[in-house]
């Protein structure tokens, strides 16, 4: 019972992920919100396109983690993804110097996400059950 409750706990965690992750998927369709999300301003066609391409990017990986959620034999490469997808910003964020402010605040969303992840990761695992009894 109380795994059961922890594997509803961890599926919730990833589905909210999943949506924090599909969020940014507006701009791929509204390319003017990209002030409010990102700090961008008055981008140039180039940089515009690469961010409509990121949104849809997280619309995917947010979808994935959301089917994740509800299919379990999904949930181990999907996190992955999502993990090595928000370390490796993370880091980037870390490591570049005079990126827009608003970057980080990405950035430490990513990081509570990240955290939430690896909590539903450790809820959601399967735990192998009493093995039969051998012999004959």
């Amino acid at each position: 019972m109380v795994r059961s409750a922890a594997r509803i706990a961890g599926s919730l965690l990833l589905a909210a992920v999943g949506l924090l992750n599909l969020a940014p998927g507006i701009i791929a369709l509204a390319p003017s919100q990209l002030a409010t999300a990102y700090g961008v301003v008055d981008a140039d066609v180039t940089t515009t396109l690469l961010l409509r391409h990121r949104a849809v990017m997280l619309a995917l990986l947010g979808s994935a983690l959301v089917a994740a959620a509800a299919v379990p034999r999904w949930r181990k490469p999907v996190l992955v993804v999502a993990m090595i997808g928000k370390t490796s910003f993370i880091t980037l964020v870390a490591t570049t110097t005079g990126a827009h402010p608003e970057l980080t605040t990405v950035a430490r969303a990513d990081v509570a996400a990240l955290a939430v992840l690896a909590v539903a990761a450790l809820l959601t695992r399967v735990r192998p059950g009493p093995r039969p009894p051998t012999g004959a």
